[in-house]
């Protein structure tokens, strides 16, 4: 698999989001849709055991959309999505639960999100560096690489030859963002912002494209696996080792291991710990980041711990 990417980390302020959010709960068809493929027939792996739940979980949480049909969460969305989360879950051996609820804290469901400060894309909200991190892994391991293919399968596709990473959208948050900082004439600034939005909207549908959502979903389902059962495989209690995964997923695997062998002093410690101990304010403080970037690290895995709470 070859990849096409502009190495470009943004570092300037952040701004307002590309699609203002809009928060409401599905609407009666759509959580139809949503519980009618979900009553498929059972995957091997599940869970899967409480489908009505799931669906009655995210009508109450209410699904962040946006307005307007082009940059929301359409009915063939909802479909894609419920069919990649089966897929994952029977492919990557990961709880449904906690791939929908992080795909729906990463980006509220929604395929076209894109960050202004980081190179994050897509439904997983996948940065250039996690995307190529994936990949080299995907080369490196051919059980990985065989549940990717699974993955593919399960959705009746077959892995792409190759990534497009979306190099000119990065090109054009960059561009946008130097004539922000350098107050440019507000009518230039609008004409690339509609530049860069309808870019975004058009590769939606092209496979192997990183704004595809089972692209991206799959994606990120097989870097979240990685770091479950090959990078962080020494945390032995379930619910621990996908919340452990969620915080490298967020923050990086460094982190994640800084906080199993520098804050808890090992493997063994660790697993004693409880899960309220190891996501605490005291232990984040330990790991070296900034508050803010603390506060996003407990933010993100209490969030998919308490969205996930039902299973």
């Amino acid at each position: 698999m070859q990849v096409i990417f502009a190495f470009l980390w943004l570092c300037l302020a952040a701004t307002a989001a590309e699609y203002p959010a809009l928060s409401r709960k599905l609407s009666p068809a759509e959580a139809e849709l949503l519980q009618e493929i979900l009553n498929a027939p059972r995957v091997d792996s599940g869970p899967f055991k409480d489908r009505e739940a799931l669906v009655a979980h995210f009508v109450a949480q209410g699904v962040r959309l946006s307005p307007g049909s082009q940059s929301g969460l359409t009915n063939a969305d909802i479909r894609n999505l419920a069919l990649a989360a089966r897929a994952a879950a029977k492919a990557f051996r990961i709880p449904p639960a906690i791939v929908l609820c992080l795909t729906f804290r990463e980006s509220s469901f929604n395929p076209l999100a894109t960050a202004w400060t980081t190179t994050a894309k897509g439904i997983g909200q996948m940065t250039n560096p996690a995307v190529l991190e994936t990949l080299s892994r995907l080369r490196s391991d051919p059980a990985l690489l065989a549940a990717a293919e699974d993955y593919a399968r399960e959705l009746g596709a077959r892995l792409p030859e190759s990534l497009e990473g979306a190099q000119k959208v990065d090109t054009l948050t960059r561009d946008i963002q130097l004539l922000r900082q350098a107050k440019a004439d507000p009518a230039i600034i609008a004409e690339k912002e509609k530049e860069r939005r309808e870019l975004i909207r058009s590769r939606k549908y092209e496979a192997g494209h990183i704004y595809n959502l089972q692209t991206n979903f799959g994606l990120a389902a097989a870097y979240l696996s990685d770091l479950r059962y090959r990078r962080l495989k020494e945390v032995e209690d379930e619910q621990k080792a996908w919340l452990t995964a969620v915080a490298a997923y967020n923050q990086g695997i460094g982190y994640a291991n800084r906080l199993i062998y520098h804050v808890f002093a090992g493997a063994g410690n660790y697993n004693l710990q409880t899960v309220d101990r190891i996501f605490s304010k005291e232990s984040a403080a330990r790991l070296g980041l900034s508050r803010e970037r603390q506060k996003e690290l407990l933010d993100e895995v209490l969030s998919v711990r308490r969205c996930s709470a039902r299973w």
